[in-house]
């Protein structure tokens, strides 16, 4: 099942910090199978597990496009110029995916997915956050 893989190649795992499935670099292999891995999100480096949710899935072989793109991935493809276009992030704003914002507490993130009308998911540094949007703001609320 692993007999393409090597120390040093891509592989989607579970990262154990993260508690999400990721793209990680193998780090051992014994039998030629993924021992050790290096989470490519948050550079933990733990046993090798697959998604923990009982379905047995075959990791890609590295070939292909990853489905689950880690943050630093992410941000090592993006210019400076990108970067500098962030915008700043707003409960009132209306963020769309692959959008690139700026949180105050989370710092550069980007959208990943639009949950619902008021909702989106960004990837940031140290993971995912579920923020909310398309609200009024608290102090603009009326009674």
């Amino acid at each position: 099942m692993f007999e393409n893989y090597s120390a040093g190649d891509y592989i989607e795992a579970w990262c154990t910090k993260c508690r999400l499935e990721l793209g990680h670099t193998i780090v051992a292999m014994v039998d030629n199978a993924p021992r050790r891995v290096k989470c490519n999100t948050c550079n933990s480096e733990h046993n090798f597990r697959i998604k923990s949710s009982g379905k047995k899935r075959i990791p890609s072989t590295g070939k292909t496009k990853p489905r689950n793109r880690g943050y630093g991935e992410l941000i090592s493809r993006l210019s400076d110029s990108d970067l500098s276009r962030a915008r700043k992030y707003s409960i009132e704003g209306n963020f769309e995916k692959d959008e690139i914002i700026y949180h105050p507490s989370f710092g550069v993130g980007i959208v990943s997915s639009v949950i619902q009308a008021d909702k989106v998911e960004a990837l940031f540094r140290d993971g995912p956050r579920l923020l909310a949007q398309n609200r009024q703001s608290p102090a603009v609320q009326k009674p």
